[in-house]
C-alpha cells in the first residue's frame, strides 16, 4: 500500500465540538497526523476558525471577535483564533488551512508565516481568488484546490496557474463511479498531483480506493487511524 496522512476533519469531529483547540488536539492524541480546520474573519478583521458564516443566526462579518469570544458550546469551548490553533499544536502537526473566504487568503497566509508554519500547511478553497491571491505572494507554498466534479475541465488550466499541490475531492462524489473516478485520480497523480479525499468516514473506502490518494480527511479519527496500521499490518506480513 502507499502510505497515506490521516488528517481530523475540523479536529476530532466525531467526538469532539468541530474546531476548537480540544477537537484538534484530541485528533492528534488519537493517532492523525494533523488536522484541516477553516478561516474566516470578523467584523473587525479578527481570523477566527469557524466553518459557517453564521454562528447563532449572526452573519460572522457583523460580529466582533470580543462578541465571538463570548460564545460557548456546550463543552465550555469556545471559537479559536487560527492564531491560538496553530500555537496550540505541537510543532509537527500537518495543517491543512481552508480558506472560506477571498478576504482570509492573505490574513491566513501572514499568520501561519508569522508562526513558522508554512512549510506543513496546506493552504486549500473552492475560491480560486483566494489561491490565487497566496500563490502571488508566495511561490513555494502549498496550495490545494476543493472542487466539485463540474470544475474539473479547468483544472489542467488552474494546475499550470496555480502550481498546484494538490487535489481535494469530496470523497461521496468520487464512489459514485469508482471506475471513472480510478481514471481520473491516477491521471491527476500522474500529472504529480496529490489526492485529499474528504470525508471518508467508512475504513472500506481506503479498500476500495487504494492507490488513488494521499491523504485522508476524516471525522472518525480512531476509526481511520485503526484501519491505516491494519492495512500496514497487512502488507508486511504479506512480504
Amino acid at each position: 500500500m502507499e502510505d497515506f496522512l490521516v488528517l481530523g476533519h475540523r479536529g476530532y469531529r466525531a467526538k469532539y465540538a468541530e474546531n476548537t483547540i480540544e477537537a484538534f488536539q484530541k485528533a492528534l492524541e488519537y493517532g492523525a497526523d494533523g488536522i484541516e480546520y477553516d478561516s474566516r474573519l470578523t467584523k473587525d478583521g479578527v481570523l477566527v476558525v469557524l466553518h459557517d458564516e453564521e454562528i447563532n443566526g449572526i452573519k460572522l462579518n457583523s460580529i466582533e471577535y470580543n462578541q465571538l469570544k463570548n460564545i460557548k458550546f456546550s463543552n465550555g469551548q469556545t471559537i479559536p483564533t487560527v492564531e491560538e490553533t496553530i500555537r496550540s499544536l505541537n510543532n509537527k502537526a500537518i495543517l491543512n488551512l481552508e480558506v472560506k473566504e477571498v478576504e482570509a487568503a492573505i490574513p491566513s497566509y501572514e499568520i501561519t508565516k508569522k508562526l513558522g508554519a508554512l512549510k506543513r500547511t496546506l493552504f486549500s478553497s473552492f475560491k480560486v481568488d483566494a489561491l490565487r491571491k497566496i500563490r502571488k505572494i508566495d511561490k513555494e507554498v502549498k496550495l490545494g484546490l476543493l472542487v466539485q466534479y463540474d470544475t474539473l475541465d479547468n483544472l489542467p488550466q488552474l494546475h499550470k496557474e496555480l502550481s498546484l499541490y494538490s487535489l481535494n475531492l469530496w470523497v461521496d462524489a468520487v464512489k459514485e463511479n469508482i471506475q471513472e473516478s480510478s481514471k481520473m485520480l491516477r491521471k491527476w497523480k500522474d500529472a504529480g498531483l496529490k489526492i485529499y479525499l474528504w470525508t471518508l468516514n467508512n475504513p472500506q473506502d481506503l479498500y476500495d480506493l487504494e492507490g488513488f490518494y494521499d491523504c485522508v480527511i476524516t471525522d472518525e479519527v480512531e476509526l481511520i487511524v485503526t484501519e491505516r496500521k491494519r492495512m500496514k499490518k497487512k502488507e508486511q506480513s504479506s512480504k
